[in-house]
């Protein structure tokens, strides 16, 4: 009888042991199932890529971590899409990982110098920064490389939120301009020593600050850029066909639904020149008054257009020009209005 019990006994002790919680292995890398993403993020990086923001502000990685040789040394080194991350072994945390100066790299490899940006004066609701006499500034109402710059930071409890964002992205190398980027679109673009903003105006407002990929550009200095997705099939009577071409500026967008904002960027002006600008109808009429501006030291200027109230006035759906005039230059820019 003795016997039998301590038969039935074991495989329930058996079963107890088995379904008893165990700790969980810990996962060492960070792997992504992403076409053309082999690479994975494990130990000392994985930790700062998840602290400090992750996809959004590093992208994903290009390569595995290898040993680099630099101009200051060996380091383990890994590339992601917006940077590069050394491991310091020989500093304090948060500091034993740097990131990249790629900013001032790609523009190197672009055979340009920050410095021909040219100095900036403070300006009033923007950054001032006197090390690169840069402002950093929003182009909308809260939204803007001001606002981004301010949000996002290294996590040190340490620092101030003014050095958090200082110790991520570097000082400004310029003030905003207006450039194409490897993937073809045109947008207003600001460098900083490691990163570089852009500003996608046909995005949703959280979405609309993007990190250009400096850790792809100056890894492949020489790649070509992405292929352009195929236009789409023509279609007839597309509300936004047929707007005509801009001079002297660009409208990002070019198109917009009533009600929303979009962003005149005027180009190739005199440096601190007095700009005035209105809006005309399709019927050449002035909308909203006459307004004016001063462009910053390379000649360019950010005028953002509300269409639910520009100057007092809605823009009803229609076609509008933007004009800026000033001494010895003009610009004419065409946008729509859709309902």
């Amino acid at each position: 009888m003795r016997h039998s019990y301590v038969l039935l006994f074991l495989p329930l002790l058996l079963m107890a042991f088995f379904m008893q919680p165990r700790p969980a292995l810990a996962d060492s890398n960070l792997c992504f199932n992403v076409p053309g993403i082999t690479s994975c993020i494990a130990g000392r990086f994985q930790e700062y890529w998840e602290q400090n923001g992750g996809l959004p502000v590093f992208g994903y990685p290009l390569t595995n971590a290898t040993m680099e040789q630099t101009a200051e040394g060996s380091f383990l080194t890994q590339y992601f899409e917006r940077n590069r991350f050394e491991l310091h072994q020989d500093k304090a945390r948060p500091y034993d990982v740097l990131l990249g100066r790629l900013g001032d790299d790609r523009l190197k490899q672009e055979d340009r110098d920050w410095h021909d940006f040219g100095p900036t004066k403070a300006t009033t609701g923007c950054l001032f920064f006197p090390e690169t006499n840069h402002n950093v500034c929003d182009l909308q109402n809260s939204a803007g490389f001001k606002s981004y710059w301010e949000g996002h930071g290294l996590q040190d409890p340490t620092l101030n939120g003014y050095q958090r964002s200082l110790a991520l992205f570097g000082l400004p190398l310029s003030d905003f301009t207006v450039e194409t980027n490897a993937a073809g679109d045109t947008v207003v673009t600001q460098w900083f020593e490691r990163a570089r903003f852009e500003f996608h105006i046909d995005k949703p407002v959280q979405y609309r600050v993007l990190l250009g990929l400096l850790g792809n550009e100056t890894r492949n200095p020489q790649a070509p850029p992405p292929s352009p997705l195929p236009p789409p099939e023509p279609a007839p009577n597309r509300p936004c066909d047929g707007i005509g071409g801009p001079d002297g500026g660009i409208a990002l967008p070019p198109c917009v639904h009533m009600g929303e904002s979009l962003v005149i960027g005027l180009l190739s002006f005199a440096p601190n020149q007095a700009v005035s600008f209105s809006l005309t109808n399709s019927r050449g009429q002035a909308v909203g008054g006459s307004q004016s501006t001063t462009t910053n030291q390379n000649g360019q200027a950010s005028i953002t257009i509300n269409t639910g109230s520009y100057g007092g006035t809605a823009l009803a759906s229609g076609d509008y020009v933007f004009m800026a005039q000033s001494s010895g230059h003009s610009a004419h820019i065409p946008f729509r209005v859709i309902p």
